[in-house]
Protein backbone atom coordinates (compact mmCIF):
# COMPACT_ATOMS: atom_id res chain seq x y z
CA UNK A 1 0.00 0.00 0.00
CA UNK A 2 2.81 2.44 0.82
CA UNK A 3 4.46 1.85 -2.55
CA UNK A 4 1.22 2.69 -4.32
CA UNK A 5 0.83 5.89 -2.34
CA UNK A 6 4.34 7.08 -3.23
CA UNK A 7 3.64 6.45 -6.90
CA UNK A 8 0.48 8.52 -6.66
CA UNK A 9 2.08 11.35 -4.73
CA UNK A 10 5.11 11.51 -7.02
CA UNK A 11 3.34 13.05 -10.04
CA UNK A 12 1.73 15.68 -7.83
CA UNK A 13 5.08 16.50 -6.24
CA UNK A 14 6.72 16.74 -9.67
CA UNK A 15 3.96 19.04 -10.82
CA UNK A 16 4.39 21.30 -7.81
CA UNK A 17 8.16 21.30 -8.25
CA UNK A 18 7.74 22.24 -11.89
CA UNK A 19 5.41 25.07 -10.94
CA UNK A 20 7.68 26.46 -8.25
CA UNK A 21 10.48 26.63 -10.77
CA UNK A 22 8.26 28.73 -13.04
CA UNK A 23 9.13 26.51 -15.95
CA UNK A 24 6.85 27.37 -18.83
CA UNK A 25 5.97 30.94 -19.66
CA UNK A 26 3.24 31.90 -22.10
CA UNK A 27 2.49 35.33 -23.49
CA UNK A 28 2.79 38.28 -21.10
CA UNK A 29 4.84 36.31 -18.57
CA UNK A 30 2.15 33.94 -17.44
CA UNK A 31 3.34 30.66 -16.04
CA UNK A 32 1.96 27.24 -16.90
CA UNK A 33 2.22 24.01 -14.93
CA UNK A 34 3.61 20.84 -16.47
CA UNK A 35 4.75 17.55 -14.93
CA UNK A 36 8.48 17.29 -15.46
CA UNK A 37 8.64 13.52 -16.04
CA UNK A 38 6.09 13.61 -18.89
CA UNK A 39 7.45 12.66 -22.33
CA UNK A 40 8.11 15.87 -24.26
CA UNK A 41 8.00 18.09 -21.15
CA UNK A 42 11.63 19.14 -21.48
CA UNK A 43 11.14 20.36 -25.05
CA UNK A 44 7.91 22.13 -24.10
CA UNK A 45 9.68 23.82 -21.16
CA UNK A 46 12.38 25.04 -23.53
CA UNK A 47 9.78 26.54 -25.86
CA UNK A 48 9.84 23.85 -28.55
CA UNK A 49 6.18 22.88 -28.30
CA UNK A 50 6.13 21.13 -31.69
CA UNK A 51 8.99 18.82 -30.67
CA UNK A 52 7.34 18.26 -27.28
CA UNK A 53 4.06 17.29 -28.92
CA UNK A 54 5.86 14.95 -31.29
CA UNK A 55 7.66 13.25 -28.40
CA UNK A 56 4.44 13.05 -26.40
CA UNK A 57 2.47 11.53 -29.28
CA UNK A 58 5.19 9.03 -30.17
CA UNK A 59 5.62 7.80 -26.59
CA UNK A 60 3.59 5.02 -25.04
CA UNK A 61 0.28 6.30 -23.74
CA UNK A 62 0.49 4.19 -20.59
CA UNK A 63 1.72 7.00 -18.35
CA UNK A 64 -0.08 9.41 -16.07
CA UNK A 65 -3.07 10.62 -18.11
CA UNK A 66 -3.35 13.84 -16.09
CA UNK A 67 0.34 14.65 -16.70
CA UNK A 68 0.05 13.93 -20.42
CA UNK A 69 -3.09 16.05 -20.68
CA UNK A 70 -1.43 18.96 -18.88
CA UNK A 71 1.48 18.73 -21.34
CA UNK A 72 -0.97 18.81 -24.26
CA UNK A 73 -2.64 21.87 -22.74
CA UNK A 74 0.66 23.73 -22.37
CA UNK A 75 2.10 22.77 -25.76
CA UNK A 76 -1.06 23.60 -27.68
CA UNK A 77 -1.31 26.93 -25.85
CA UNK A 78 2.28 27.72 -26.82
CA UNK A 79 1.41 26.92 -30.44
CA UNK A 80 -1.78 29.02 -30.20
CA UNK A 81 -3.80 25.94 -31.18
CA UNK A 82 -6.77 27.15 -29.18
CA UNK A 83 -9.06 24.23 -30.06
CA UNK A 84 -6.46 21.64 -29.07
CA UNK A 85 -5.47 23.57 -25.96
CA UNK A 86 -9.07 24.12 -24.87
CA UNK A 87 -9.85 20.43 -25.17
CA UNK A 88 -6.73 19.36 -23.27
CA UNK A 89 -6.99 22.02 -20.57
CA UNK A 90 -10.63 21.24 -19.89
CA UNK A 91 -9.90 17.51 -19.79
CA UNK A 92 -7.07 18.13 -17.29
CA UNK A 93 -9.51 19.92 -14.99
CA UNK A 94 -11.91 16.98 -15.17
CA UNK A 95 -9.11 14.48 -14.59
CA UNK A 96 -7.85 16.42 -11.57
CA UNK A 97 -11.26 16.17 -9.92
CA UNK A 98 -11.41 12.42 -10.48
CA UNK A 99 -8.00 11.36 -9.11
CA UNK A 100 -9.38 8.91 -6.55
CA UNK A 101 -5.89 7.95 -5.37
CA UNK A 102 -4.95 11.54 -4.48
CA UNK A 103 -5.97 13.29 -1.29
CA UNK A 104 -8.60 16.01 -1.41
CA UNK A 105 -5.88 18.65 -0.99
CA UNK A 106 -3.86 17.18 -3.87
CA UNK A 107 -6.95 17.09 -6.10
CA UNK A 108 -7.68 20.76 -5.30
CA UNK A 109 -4.09 21.73 -6.12
CA UNK A 110 -4.13 19.76 -9.37
CA UNK A 111 -7.45 21.31 -10.34
CA UNK A 112 -6.18 24.81 -9.50
CA UNK A 113 -3.11 24.34 -11.67
CA UNK A 114 -5.20 22.99 -14.54
CA UNK A 115 -7.62 25.93 -14.20
CA UNK A 116 -4.70 28.37 -14.19
CA UNK A 117 -3.31 26.73 -17.34
CA UNK A 118 -6.71 27.08 -19.01
CA UNK A 119 -6.82 30.71 -17.88
CA UNK A 120 -3.56 31.33 -19.73
CA UNK A 121 -5.01 29.61 -22.79
CA UNK A 122 -8.05 31.90 -22.62
CA UNK A 123 -5.73 34.91 -22.34
CA UNK A 124 -3.85 33.77 -25.47
CA UNK A 125 -7.24 33.37 -27.19
CA UNK A 126 -8.14 36.90 -25.99
CA UNK A 127 -11.20 35.65 -24.11
CA UNK A 128 -10.75 37.86 -21.07
CA UNK A 129 -14.01 36.93 -19.34
CA UNK A 130 -13.20 33.21 -19.38
CA UNK A 131 -9.56 33.87 -18.40
CA UNK A 132 -10.70 35.89 -15.40
CA UNK A 133 -13.17 33.20 -14.38
CA UNK A 134 -10.53 30.45 -14.50
CA UNK A 135 -7.87 32.48 -12.68
CA UNK A 136 -10.33 33.36 -9.90
CA UNK A 137 -11.56 29.77 -9.56
CA UNK A 138 -7.94 28.58 -9.38
CA UNK A 139 -7.15 31.15 -6.67
CA UNK A 140 -10.10 29.95 -4.59
CA UNK A 141 -8.71 26.41 -4.70
CA UNK A 142 -5.03 27.18 -4.10
CA UNK A 143 -2.75 29.91 -2.89
CA UNK A 144 0.21 28.44 -4.76
CA UNK A 145 2.80 30.83 -6.11
CA UNK A 146 1.99 30.01 -9.74
CA UNK A 147 -1.77 30.48 -9.34
CA UNK A 148 -1.35 33.76 -7.47
CA UNK A 149 1.23 34.99 -10.00
CA UNK A 150 -1.12 34.38 -12.92
CA UNK A 151 -4.07 36.04 -11.18
CA UNK A 152 -1.91 39.09 -10.40
CA UNK A 153 -0.60 39.21 -13.97
CA UNK A 154 -4.12 39.04 -15.32
CA UNK A 155 -5.40 41.74 -12.95
CA UNK A 156 -2.52 44.06 -13.90
CA UNK A 157 -3.05 43.47 -17.62
CA UNK A 158 -6.79 43.98 -17.28
CA UNK A 159 -6.27 47.27 -15.41
CA UNK A 160 -3.90 48.39 -18.17
CA UNK A 161 -6.42 47.54 -20.88
CA UNK A 162 -9.22 49.30 -19.01
CA UNK A 163 -7.08 52.42 -18.56
CA UNK A 164 -6.34 52.53 -22.31
CA UNK A 165 -10.03 52.72 -23.16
Amino acid sequence: MKAKLSLIVQPVAALLLACNAGLVSASDHYQMAIVEATPGASAIQQGDAAKGLSTLHSSKADGDVFARTMALCVANTQLADINGASSACTRAITLARSQAQASAAERREMQALALSNRGVMHWVAQDLAKAQQDFRRAAKLSDSELVQHNLQQFSSRLEGLTAQR
